[in-house]
């Protein structure tokens, strides 16, 4: 355990330059800087339809396949992280030192020929292994576009910027299951296609085909961006001179409480939030007997639109906490938007009519996703430029790990094995999300001073804190 009052050292290693004097580059044009960020959240926004287009199709897939709950869960959780967990932590590096614009174009490529692939695939080992290669491409954006953002914003206004980016992870996923829903109605009505080498296609499988070709449009866009001047720097070596590996993990040894704190909270958000993404259309199918494209449409418009707003609001929130004294704003927000959370998102599963369920998931699904920009700039804020990538793929290892691979199987789990029917999958949802929420308020609240530590260590290296 180290002294509170620890920092890094001046030289982070052997070859490194002193620490850079205050930055005097003035920021982009906030013009500009707006359009990367709706650039970024667009791509942003299609990742996450392409990854959470599975959940519509469980019912589909289950069926053609003969896979139970836990099996096809794999396919939007375990089989996508399994190496986008991997390779983040090597992009991640990349993104420190490399130019982030080219890193994300070829994810783009990657992630979208591999959902078109699964639209071929013949069992259910091929399309496990196309969602294997979404995960590859996929890990390419988060370090390197939020790393990107970071660059464009003084810190005052960098909370409101990343939650426009990561408000467009609540349209995808919401636009996942309107454009599923959509596709399924409007394939099931027409002459299935039929590819050569591989035969009739059925509607589920020229969905992910659809998705996968018409999502490398966001390429356009992107031509547009530029790569930003780096900031927040601890050294005066060139960007591509890395740090050496062990420098960060001296930096999170530094900061062990507060990575500990927040590594384990936010990744535990994410086990119930992918969790209760992957599930709840096939509550309302099993439970109330809708139709998949009835909740696509209705819980996707739902998701995206109140799952979007959330998020921006979360920020001004965490802002407006911020300006009334608290530095620890990224920390103590959250633990109260997550405590309103609760009631909402138990009722949501429990109630015995559809319209009851939708009136309590509108506010579970709007307060739910308060704090997903506090989690990013919570470690933006205490991160070094030079590491920013790093930490975040570790993070996002950590949080993969835990909400896209466990939250889907988690749940499923609970239903298979505790109530040991499909048809109570509404109680398996309400149960994780029972015993899950009040841990994490109780991990945030105890990382509350180690956090505070942080940003006092923070203020000691950072180059430029405007």
């Amino acid at each position: 355990m180290t002294n509170p009052t620890e920092t890094l050292p001046a030289s982070p290693g052997p070859d490194a330059a002193p620490r850079a004097a205050p930055a005097s580059t003035p920021f982009p044009d906030p013009t500009y800087a707006w359009f990367v960020v709706g650039a970024l959240a667009l791509i942003n926004m299609v990742s996450f339809v392409e990854r959470m287009l599975p959940t519509l199709l469980f019912e589909p897939i289950k069926k053609d396949f003969q896979l139970n709950d836990t099996q096809v869960s794999l396919l939007a959780g375990f089989a996508f992280v399994i190496f986008y967990t991997g390779f983040g932590l090597l992009i991640g590096r990349l993104a420190d030192r490399k130019n982030r614009k080219r890193i994300i174009m070829i994810g783009i490529v990657l992630w979208g020929m591999a959902t078109a692939f699964c639209g071929l695939a013949r069992n259910f080992a091929q399309l496990f292994m196309g969602r294997v290669m979404v995960g590859v491409g996929e890990a390419t954006l988060g370090p390197s576009a939020i790393s990107m953002i970071s660059d464009y914003f003084p810190r005052d206004r960098l909370a409101r910027a990343l939650s426009f980016y990561t408000s467009a992870q609540y349209f995808g996923a919401g636009f996942a299951l309107v454009v599923g829903g959509f596709a399924i109605q409007m394939v099931s009505a027409m002459t299935p296609p039929v590819v050569p080498f591989i035969g009739e296609l059925r509607p589920w499988q020229t969905t992910f085909l659809f998705v996968g070709l018409f999502g490398m449009v966001v390429l356009i866009p992107l031509m547009f961006v530029k790569e930003p001047k780096r900031r927040g720097r601890m050294t005066d070596a060139p960007a591509e001179a890395a740090l050496p590996l062990s420098q960060t993990f001296v930096f999170i040894r530094n900061n062990w409480k507060t990575f500990a704190a927040h590594f384990s909270a936010f990744a535990l958000h994410g086990t119930i939030g992918f969790g209760t993404v992957a599930w709840m259309p096939s509550y309302f199918i099993r439970v109330h007997h809708w139709s998949a494209h009835d909740i696509g449409y209705i819980y996707g418009l739902m998701f995206a639109g109140l799952g979007g707003a959330g998020v921006i609001a979360g920020a001004r929130l965490a802002e407006w906490v911020g300006a009334r004294g608290y530095r620890d704003t990224y920390f103590r927000t959250p633990i109260i938007t997550f405590a309103l959370t609760i009631v909402p998102a138990v009722l949501a599963t429990l109630m015995p009519t559809a319209g009851l369920s939708l009136f309590f998931l509108v506010f579970a699904t709007f307060l739910a996703s308060f704090p997903v920009a506090m989690t990013i700039a919570a470690l933006q804020v205490i991160t070094p430029n030079e590491m920013r990538g790093q930490v975040l793929a570790i993070f996002f290892l950590i949080a993969n790990i835990m909400g896209v691979g466990l939250g889907p199987t988690l749940v499923a789990a609970i239903t298979d094995y505790v109530y040991r029917d499909e048809m109570m999958v509404g109680y398996s949802l309400a149960t994780a999300t029972v015993i899950i929420m009040p841990v994490i308020m109780l991990i945030l609240w105890a990382g509350l001073k180690p956090y505070r530590e942080s940003l006092t260590r923070a203020e000691q290296w950072n180059a430029n804190p405007n």
